[in-house]
C-alpha cells in the first residue's frame, strides 16, 4: 500500500523536479549543439550551401517552382524561405534540423508514454533522445535533415500504436515528403493494419497531404517529373555498394557492383516479405506494444543493413528505436550502445577526414549481431503470447 501511494505521489503534476530537470537539461543540449553550428560539412560546402545561393539569384516564386537541388520539394521550399532571411544560412539550415531533434524526442516520449506512467521515465526519455550522439552531430555539426522526417515517423509510430488511423497516415505521407528512408519503417504501419490498430480506408490522408506538400510547387510551375523522380534520382547517385554504412556490404571484398546491386535489393526484399508474413501469421499474437517497438527497429535496422548504396546517416532511425528498446526492455541496455556507437564510428569518419576509429567490418557485425538480438526477442515474446492466449481458451 505504501509503494503504490509512493508510486502515485511521485506522477503528480505537481512534481516539478523531473520537468526542470528536463528544462534544464534541454538548455545544455542545445548549447552543446549551437558549439557545433559553425562546422562547416562537405556537404554544406558542395551543395546545401550552392542550393541556398541559387535560391537568392530568383524571386521566392521562382524558387517554389525550380528544382534546385535533389532534394523532394518539402526541404526546399525551407531552403528557399532561409534563402530570403538575412543571416548565415549554415546556422539557419542547422537551427532549422535542431528544432526538429526536440520534436523528435517528444514523439519518443510520447511512444514512451504507453509503457508507463511515470513522469521520470518519460523525461530520461526525451533526454536521452537529445543526447544520443548521432542526433547532435547530424543536426548540428552536419547540417542534415534526418531528424525532420524521423520527427515525422516516430509520429506516426506513436499515431498508429494509440489507434489514430488519419493521424497515422497523415504523418507517414509528412515523413516521406522529406526523405525516401522514411520508408524504412513503413512496413511497421502494414503490420498495424494486419493487427487492427489503424484502418486501411484512412490511407487517403497519406495521398491528400503528400500532394499538399507538391502543391505549392506544382502551383509554381515545377514539372511533374521533376518531383515524381527526384527519389530514383538519389538512388542512381552513387554506384557503390555501401557509403560508408555499417552493413554487410563492408563484409564483402571487391565485386561486380551491378550484379549485387540485385542480389542485396532481392534479398532485402525477401527479408521484409518474410517478417510481414510472420507478422501477418502471428497478428493475434501482438499484444504488447513492445513488440511493435521490437517489429519496427528490425525493419528501420534491415533495411538499411541489407540494401546497397546504404549511406553513414541511414541508420538513423536504427538509432533513435535502439533506445525506445531499451526503454521498453531494460535487459537490452546494451543494444542501443552497440547500434548508436557503429554509427558514431561512420559519422566520425566522415566527419573528421576518415578518422577511423574501429574497422568498418568489425562494427557491421556489431550491427547485424544486434538486430538478431531484438528479432530473438521478438519471437520469443510472440511465442509467449500464444502459449498465453492458448490457455485463455482452455
Amino acid at each position: 500500500m505504501q509503494s503504490e501511494l509512493y508510486e502515485s505521489n511521485q506522477n503528480k503534476p505537481d512534481n516539478f523536479l523531473p520537468y526542470l530537470f528536463a528544462l534544464i537539461a534541454g538548455c545544455l543540449l542545445f548549447i552543446a549543439r549551437l558549439a557545433l553550428f559553425s562546422f562547416q560539412s562537405h556537404d554544406y560546402i558542395q551543395f546545401l550551401n550552392l542550393w541556398v545561393a541559387e535560391y537568392r539569384t530568383m524571386t521566392f516564386w521562382q524558387g517554389l517552382g525550380t528544382n534546385v537541388g535533389n532534394y523532394n520539394p518539402p526541404y526546399m521550399y525551407l531552403l528557399n524561405i532561409i534563402a530570403r532571411i538575412g543571416i548565415n544560412d549554415l546556422y539557419l539550415i542547422k537551427f532549422v534540423s535542431v528544432g526538429f531533434d526536440f520534436l523528435l524526442a517528444y514523439f519518443v516520449m510520447k511512444i514512451v508514454s504507453l509503457k508507463t506512467e511515470s513522469v521520470n521515465i518519460r523525461v530520461m526519455a526525451f533526454v536521452l533522445t537529445l543526447a544520443i550522439p548521432t542526433v547532435l552531430l547530424n543536426s548540428a555539426m552536419w547540417g542534415q535533415c534526418d531528424s525532420i522526417y524521423t520527427a515525422f515517423a516516430m509520429g506516426a509510430l506513436y499515431f498508429a500504436l494509440s489507434g489514430r488511423s488519419k493521424m497515422t497516415f497523415s504523418f507517414m505521407a509528412l515523413a516521406l515528403g522529406f526523405k525516401l528512408q522514411a520508408t524504412f519503417i513503413f512496413p511497421i504501419f502494414l503490420v498495424c493494419v494486419f493487427t487492427k490498430k489503424i484502418r486501411l480506408r484512412d490511407c487517403y490522408m497519406f495521398f491528400a497531404v503528400y500532394f499538399a506538400m507538391l502543391l505549392p510547387a506544382i502551383i509554381a510551375g515545377m514539372p511533374v517529373e521533376d518531383f515524381l523522380l527526384v527519389y530514383f534520382g538519389q538512388a542512381d547517385t552513387f554506384h557503390f555498394l555501401t557509403l560508408n554504412a555499417m552493413n554487410i556490404w563492408q563484409l564483402v571484398g571487391d565485386v561486380p557492383f551491378q550484379a549485387f546491386r540485385i542480389v542485396g535489393l532481392v534479398v532485402c526484399g525477401l527479408a521484409v516479405l518474410s517478417l510481414l508474413y510472420y507478422a501477418y501469421i502471428h497478428r493475434d499474437r501482438f499484444i504488447h506494444t513492445v513488440d511493435y517497438v521490437r517489429l519496427a527497429f528490425v525493419f528501420v535496422a534491415v533495411a538499411p543493413f541489407l540494401l546497397p548504396q546504404m549511406h553513414d546517416r541511414f541508420f538513423y532511425m536504427a538509432d533513435v528505436l535502439s533506445l525506445v528498446v531499451f526503454i521498453f526492455d531494460k535487459r537490452r541496455w546494451y543494444i542501443p550502445l552497440m547500434v548508436i556507437f557503429s554509427s558514431y564510428v561512420a559519422y566520425v569518419s566522415y566527419l573528421m577526414n576518415w578518422v577511423i576509429l574501429v574497422e568498418f567490418r568489425h562494427m557491421a557485425i556489431v550491427m547485424g549481431l544486434a538486430i538478431i538480438m531484438i528479432l530473438k526477442d521478438l519471437v520469443i515474446s510472440i511465442r509467449a503470447n500464444t502459449e498465453v492466449l492458448a490457455n485463455d481458451t482452455l
